[in-house]
Parts: C-alpha cells; sequence; structure tokens
C-alpha cells in the first residue's frame, strides 16, 4: 500500500522556519517604510536648504496632512490586509478577495473626496495646521501638487499592505523605491537649479511624481501572472463590511491620525512661544518621527501576516515566537533613532538645513526631549500591531487613540502655557512613556491565551 504525504497546510506561513519568513518579511517592510518617508525627507532638506527656515517652518505646516492621508490609506489598507490574511489562513480564498476588492474601491472613492474637499478650503485648511499669513502661501503653493495625489498615494498604501500579504513583499519595495528615486530626482532638478517659484512649488510637484510612478508599479501588479488578488463581489452587506474593515485597521492606522493631530496642536503652539525659528526645528523633528514611525510600523507590518495567518489557523507557538522577535527589532530601532538625536542635536539639524543663531540656541533642550519619544514609540506601535493581528481590536484600539488624540492632545494643550518651549517636547515624549506603560497590561493578560478557547 502506497504511503500517503502528510498534509501541509496551504499557507507556507504556517510551517517552515520562522526566523527566514520574518526576514522575507522584515526587510522589504522596512525599507518600504523608509522609502516612504522619504518624500518628506528629501523634501524637507531641499526647501530647508533652498528656502530657508521659513521654508523648513512651512514644511512642519504639511505634516498633519501626510498625517490625514495616511492615516485613511492606513486604515482601510491594514484592515484589508488583516482581514484577507485570517481568511486565507482559513482557507477561505473567496472571503480574502472579497475583502481585497472593497478595500481598492474605498481607497479610490475616500481620496477622490478628501483630496476635493482640501483643495477647496485653500489656505484656510493649511492656517487650520498652524500657519500664519506668511507662512499660508508657502504651504499652499507645495501642497496643492501634494493633494493632487492624494487618491494614488492613499491607493499605494493600501496596496502595499495587500501585495505583502500575497506573498511579494519584494515588489512591493521595488515600486516605493522606484517613486523614492524620481522624488529624489525631482527635488535636485526643480528645487535647486531651476527654482520653480519659491522652490516649494518644485518639491510639490517632484512628491507629485514620485507618487504617481509608484502607484501606477504597484496597481500593475494585479495584472502579474504570479499575483493571486482578485476582485471578487462582498460577502458582507457593503455597510457591514466597512464598520468591519475600519474596526480591524483602526488600532495601526490611529499613529498616523497621532501625526494630523498632534502635529497641528504643535505647530500652534511652537509658533505661540518660539516663532518661526522653533516651528522650522519643530518641523524637522516631526518630519525625522515620521519617518522613524514608518519604520516602527514597518516592523508591525511584517510581524502582522506571520500573526494573523497563525491565528487563522491556530498556532499558538508560532503567534508568540514571531511576537518576541519583533519586540527585540522595535526596541533597537528605537534606541538607535533615541541615541542619535541625544548625542548630536544640532547636527542633526544640520542635516536638513544651515541653522541661524536663533535656531541653534533654541535646539538642544527641543531636539533631545522629543528624541527620547522614540524608544517607547517604537514599543507602543509594535504592542498594538500584535494586538490588531490578534483581531483584539478594543484595547489595541484604546491604546492607539489614547496615544494618538488622547495624553498627546491634552498635555500639549495643558504643558506649555506652564512651561513654555518646554512643554511641547515634554508633551510629546511623556504621551509615549505614559502609553507603553498601559500597553503592558492587555499585553499580560494576553500572554497564553492568543488563541480564544
Amino acid at each position: 500500500m502506497k504511503r500517503q504525504r502528510p498534509h501541509r497546510p496551504a499557507d507556507p506561513l504556517l510551517y517552515g522556519p520562522l526566523r527566514g519568513h520574518w526576514r522575507t518579511y522584515l526587510v522589504p517592510a522596512l525599507g518600504g517604510a523608509a522609502v516612504t518617508s522619504v518624500y518628506s525627507i528629501v523634501d524637507t532638506i531641499a526647501i530647508g536648504y533652498g528656502v530657508g527656515p521659513s521654508g523648513a517652518a512651512a514644511a512642519a505646516v504639511l505634516i498633519p496632512s501626510f498625517g490625514l492621508m495616511a492615516f485613511l490609506g492606513t486604515l482601510l489598507g491594514m484592515g484589508g490586509a488583516i482581514l484577507l490574511a485570517t481568511a486565507r489562513g482559513r482557507g477561505d480564498r473567496r472571503e480574502g478577495d472579497a475583502w481585497f476588492t472593497l478595500t481598492f474601491l474605498l481607497c479610490a472613492a475616500v481620496g477622490v473626496a478628501v483630496a476635493a474637499a482640501v483643495l477647496l478650503a485653500g489656505d484656510a485648511f493649511w492656517r487650520f495646521c498652524g500657519a500664519d499669513d506668511a507662512l499660508a502661501p508657502l504651504a499652499s503653493e507645495y501642497g496643492f501638487w501634494v493633494v493632487l495625489t492624494w487618491p494614488g498615494a492613499m491607493l499605494s498604501l493600501a496596496l502595499a499592505c495587500l501585495i505583502r500579504n500575497d506573498g511579494a513583499p519584494g515588489y512591493a519595495l521595488a515600486a516605493i523605491v522606484a517613486g523614492g528615486v524620481l522624488n529624489i530626482l525631482g527635488d535636485w532638478l526643480l528645487v535647486f537649479p531651476f527654482r520653480i517659484g519659491t522652490g516649494m512649488a518644485g518639491a510639490g510637484i517632484a512628491t507629485a511624481a514620485g507618487c504617481a510612478l509608484q502607484t501606477l508599479l504597484l496597481v500593475g501588479y494585479l495584472f502579474r501572472r504570479r499575483s493571486t488578488l482578485r476582485f471578487a463581489p462582498p460577502s458582507l452587506w457593503p455597510r457591514r463590511a466597512i464598520r468591519r474593515l475600519c474596526a480591524v485597521g483602526l488600532a495601526p492606522a490611529l499613529p498616523n491620525a497621532a501625526v494630523a493631530v498632534v502635529v497641528t496642536l504643535a505647530n500652534h503652539q511652537a509658533m505661540r512661544h518660539g516663532g518661526v525659528a522653533a516651528l522650522s526645528i519643530l518641523g524637522i523633528m516631526l518630519t525625522l518621527t515620521t519617518l522613524y514611525q514608518q519604520l516602527f510600523n514597518g516592523v508591525a507590518q511584517a510581524l502582522q501576516p506571520i500573526v494573523s495567518v497563525n491565528f487563522g489557523a491556530g498556532g499558538r507557538t508560532r503567534i508568540r515566537r514571531a511576537f518576541w522577535m519583533g519586540v527585540r527589532v522595535s526596541f533597537m530601532l528605537g534606541l538607535a533613532c533615541s541615541l542619535l538625536s541625544l548625542f548630536f542635536p544640532i547636527g542633526t539639524l544640520r542635516l536638513f538645513m544651515n541653522p541661524t543663531p536663533e535656531v541653534i540656541a533654541l535646539a538642544p533642550p527641543l531636539v533631545r526631549g522629543i528624541a527620547a519619544s522614540f524608544l517607547p514609540m517604537a514599543l507602543c506601535i509594535l504592542a498594538c500591531g500584535y494586538l490588531q493581528a490578534l483581531l483584539r481590536t478594543l484595547p489595541a484600539a484604546t491604546l492607539a487613540l489614547l496615544r494618538s488624540v488622547g495624553f498627546s492632545a491634552a498635555f500639549l494643550i495643558a504643558l506649555p502655557p506652564l512651561l513654555g518651549l518646554n512643554g511641547v517636547w515634554l508633551a510629546l515624549t511623556a504621551t509615549e512613556w505614559l502609553t507603553l506603560l498601559l500597553a503592558l497590561l492587555p499585553l499580560l493578560r494576553l500572554w497564553g491565551r492568543e488563541i480564544p478557547r
């Protein structure tokens, strides 16, 4: 009698060396996160040296708009990716395709609607984000081009998550790198030699071109032979499906909402207590914060498909091992990011602009204070992503909400009037450490009960 081969699960994440799977997802996720942030990093450098401190201050005004776009794209993209991976872990590929279809259509529709609303608001939107009468025209000149690309940018964020869960993290990284390279070239050509307008418009055009290329490449993946992402009718009524998708994606998306809400408050407080010089410093540090947050999100996104697929199949041991791999990487990454600016506060600013004496006088406490928040931020984001990948939506969303708009908003409103400019960095740092302490509670309660009995 012929011996039958043992049955192997359909998804490769359910078997094989876990470290190999972790590296396969981690490297592209970190690379994609870094290149995603290269848009704002390169633009800030080009504007800081091409326009000066007022340009760097105007770049700070733009950060809330990037946070709003990233929040919506991550909300829909991570929600769809988690539900797709969980359905495939159960062996229900048709339901996974339905979640992919809903995510794609929602990103396109919401992106068009939000971009139209911001463009119609005009300078009033940039004043709301922290600009005064002098900075609003600079922000609008750059922001017009960026907002035009929001539908494609949101779709890119979502497709990158979905394509990684489809087993092609390298392709997602390549598309993001291509867009970033085009953005860098565009900044060099349009801001420095040609200097369109004040240089702000040139940076905006470069960003728009890079985003458009990235979106085209990611959409092109759907037509490749190896793609298993298929359009299918929704398996739930649209209203119920949208509600569930948003509930699942809320926790990983809320750190981006923190960028929109917290930076808006911080911009107003920096202008009130330190003027344009303080806002230019804050803009550079918040640009770095956005980069680091994307890296920390990359670790959480690399962990998500491994945890979600094994959660769907009941693999408790592999879930736990993957979690500790994520903790180690997040800790080392957060510590490295913190130490860089703690030791070299003025050097950090010189990467982005030639600081004036007024900027140098204000910089050390503000730069070092914000740098102290990077380590707890890394661990907070990982904890929320882990809980969400296990579909523990309530504790994950609660932690993310407290971090993004609860503690941070309260501290930014209360501390600067008492402590001046020092209250700005203290508010940001206290928020991260307090949220990290609270994150330990659901993690300890969950330990040993990753899979419902």
